[in-house]
């Protein structure tokens, strides 16, 4: 499931970067729920229950995907109400139930990549010199006593998050994410690569340990 970007020098030079790999896939992880074949199959043939059994087993891994995504309480209900919709109405067309799991995360993807797309944030960008966070927009977004990786991905925006995302956490290519965010392959290689400049400034702030997730000390 991971990029060979975990493994890369910059995995073992960054605390921080192992530690944002770590808490990401968790959420992917979360998509990997047992469930029973015999209830999507009856949710194949219309059957109510068992959609509804699949709605209650999915939502939160669905709503938490789409809220470290776009870090918007709001659209990640959006997204959530859409997809469940997509899954109801498309789930007749699964031909392997064992690929379940992989097909409604994907729907999730594209449903977060589209509530992207709406906004027109999904653009080419230009020379990767063009992007570089200065010192004085990290440390405004850090300047706070109790800062920790939750505001890593508040730091950034929507397009370096779903890159960061597909790229290092679920492994795909450059190329399958330019395909999949209608950006070109050079432009994922910038939009990565400012990303991981940023990180690489806020894990050398004197302010930031890279012990904390979401509050919680992860060395302890």
């Amino acid at each position: 499931m991971f990029s060979d970007v975990f493994q890369s020098d910059l995995s073992h030079k960054c605390p921080l970067w192992r530690l944002i790999v770590k808490y990401l896939s968790g959420i992917v992880l979360s998509f990997h729920q047992k469930y029973s074949k015999k209830v999507i199959k009856k949710a194949q043939k219309g059957d109510r229950f068992a959609l509804t059994q699949i709605y209650e087993l999915y939502k939160s891994p669905v709503f938490h995907l789409a809220y470290q995504m776009l870090r918007d309480e709001h659209r990640a209900n959006d997204v959530l109400q859409t997809v469940m919709l997509k899954m109801m109405n498309t789930i007749s067309n699964l031909a392997d139930t064992k690929k379940f799991n992989g097909w409604l995360k994907r729907i999730t993807y594209n449903t977060v990549i589209d509530t992207i797309r709406a906004n027109q944030k999904l653009v080419d960008v230009g020379d990767e010199s063009e992007y570089q966070y200065s010192a004085e927009e990290i440390s405004h977004q850090i300047d706070k006593p109790d800062w920790d990786l939750e505001q890593f991905l508040d730091v950034l925006n929507e397009r370096e998050r779903i890159v960061v995302w597909l790229y290092a956490i679920d492994g795909y290519t450059h190329s399958e994410v330019a395909q999949s965010i209608g950006v070109s392959e050079q432009n994922s290689r910038i939009i990565f690569s400012r990303a991981m400049k940023s990180l690489k400034s806020l894990a050398a702030d004197p302010r930031y340990s890279g012990r904390q997730i979401g509050g919680k000390d992860e060395t302890a």
